[in-house]
């Protein structure tokens, strides 16, 4: 029986569990999605509520509390400033579940999680990796002409060796 066991422990040490999560949820504030299996994806939806929750007061004492947990600036940064301020409208319900098929290697179960209401842009604030969340279907591109051939760089000589002197007695 389970009983009073709040988590799965995944097989894992603590520590190791609990950097797992704090990679998938930081994954999930940054990019707005997360492919994972089914049992990490319902322990995460339970924490990435939690973690969103907090952040919809945006005060020094939650951004504190997040960046112990993140242990990153940045990622609370974005959390706060862009995923809170994008679910401000609910309570609780900030991600969803969706079932993603089957993994190639091991056939075991895979689950997207996303966030319900994505922000504009993703990626944290701190990088120039942000983009635009992608709505339209991709477009052809065209052939781009090839470039120019550049010209062989010149190579400088060797300058020969200093001849030694012999001395004479």
């Amino acid at each position: 029986m389970r009983h009073r066991i709040a988590h799965k422990h995944f097989n894992r040490d603590s520590n190791h569990r609990k950097a797992l999560l704090k990679n998938l949820v930081r994954g999930l504030v940054v990019e707005g999605q997360v492919t994972t299996t089914v049992t990490k994806a319902k322990e995460l939806k339970r924490l990435a509520d939690k973690l969103i929750h907090k952040a919809q007061t945006d005060t020094v004492t939650t951004r504190r509390t997040l960046h112990r947990f993140f242990g990153r600036r940045d990622v609370v940064n974005t959390l706060v400033e862009r995923v809170a301020p994008a679910m401000n409208d609910r309570s609780s319900g900030f991600t969803r579940i969706a079932t993603a098929g089957l993994r190639r290697g091991d056939n075991a179960e895979l689950a997207t999680v996303s966030l319900v209401n994505k922000p504009a842009t993703v990626g944290t604030l701190k990088s120039g990796k942000e983009h635009a969340v992608k709505t339209t279907v991709k477009k052809t591109v065209a052939a781009k002409p090839a470039a120019k051939a550049e010209a062989p760089k010149k190579v400088a000589k060797a300058k020969p060796a200093a001849k030694k002197v012999e001395k004479t007695k």
